[in-house]
């Protein structure tokens, strides 16, 4: 099962589509879709706030909270990290309440109260150059905890409902990590069918595709948007939360088979027959060997079903 959102030039979603619109490749190999559907999910989140950016960022966060919970629903469950340099503290446990998911926020007010607009941390070329020049461009990189917290969030939505659609938004400048972190990360979100959704507000001159957010987007089926202004980051949360409650499940068997004992990563690639049309999918999934069938029962007078 393949959940996927489609977007029109505007950044809306496009409703509509049928099984003809799509077709979907495993490794390169074309798939029959066996079926579309259109998956209307209760909502689990974690919202992941970077309280080592500047103060103008996180009065941004607090004006933005009205929309961001407002677009939750009653069977919608919310949670809240902050991290920074040091630390990841959880705010709020998961929580159905509008109420409780805002009083969870003050600690972040009061920390945008006693900070200025220092300005986020400008990476002009993260994973590129030397490491000593690196280290003089940026040298907060690979300070803050953004992994941790999203390995909390990820271990704290696993265990939600089954049926429910898991989703993580982290509101962040991070532009590096540590490759083997990132890894780890992005396949536990893989793994358990988690979409991430980053929302950017730092200012890097070199921004794109080899950041962290970009690359949990990525392959999960999100997306990264700038939440530089109040503005910018009002609309992200509108359009974050309208495309993760509604997309297309698109299934399939899959054609190819696992030869060995181990699992194996399928990329996974989705077009669309609609030109200009904007699609967000998970790039990847593990797919395991196939369990050996039992033996038919040869006691007397007692068979298994396979014997038939």
């Amino acid at each position: 099962m393949v959940p996927i959102t489609v977007t029109d030039s505007n950044g809306g979603f496009v409703y509509g589509l049928k099984k003809e619109d799509f077709t979907i490749f495993e490794d390169g190999k074309l798939q029959e879709i066996r079926q579309v559907s259109f998956d209307q999910s209760s909502l689990s989140v974690a919202v992941l706030l970077d309280t080592a950016v500047d103060g103008d960022t996180l009065r941004s966060f607090m004006d933005s909270i009205m929309v961001l919970s407002s677009a939750f629903t009653d069977n919608d469950e919310v949670e809240v990290y902050r991290f920074d340099r040091r630390l990841t503290v959880k705010l709020s446990d998961f929580t159905t309440s509008h109420e409780a998911f805002q009083k969870s926020l003050p600690v972040v007010e009061g920390i945008a109260g006693r900070r200025g607009n220092w300005g986020s941390s400008l990476v002009l070329f993260p994973e590129l150059g030397s490491r000593w020049l690196r280290s003089l461009l940026d040298r907060n990189a690979d300070t803050r905890v953004l992994n941790e917290a999203l390995f909390a969030a990820a271990e704290d939505l696993e265990k939600r409902g089954p049926n429910n659609r898991k989703i993580i938004i982290a509101i962040s400048d991070e532009q590096t990590a540590k490759s083997s972190s990132l890894r780890l990360i992005r396949d536990q979100l893989v793994r358990h069918n988690i979409q991430f959704y980053g929302v950017t507000v730092g200012m890097p001159l070199m921004d794109g595709g080899i950041s962290p957010l970009h690359t949990y987007a990525y392959a999960t089926g999100g997306d990264v948007y700038s939440g530089k202004t109040r503005d910018g980051m009002q609309t992200a949360f509108a359009q974050i939360t309208e495309l993760s409650r509604h997309e297309y499940v698109l299934t399939y068997v899959s054609n190819n088979e696992v030869s060995d004992l181990l699992p194996v990563m399928r990329k996974i690639e989705v077009q669309t027959t609609t030109p200009d049309l904007k699609i967000n999918h998970r790039s990847s999934y593990w797919q395991y060997p196939q369990p050996e069938q039992p033996k038919p029962s040869r006691k007397k007078g007692v068979y298994s079903a396979a014997a038939f």
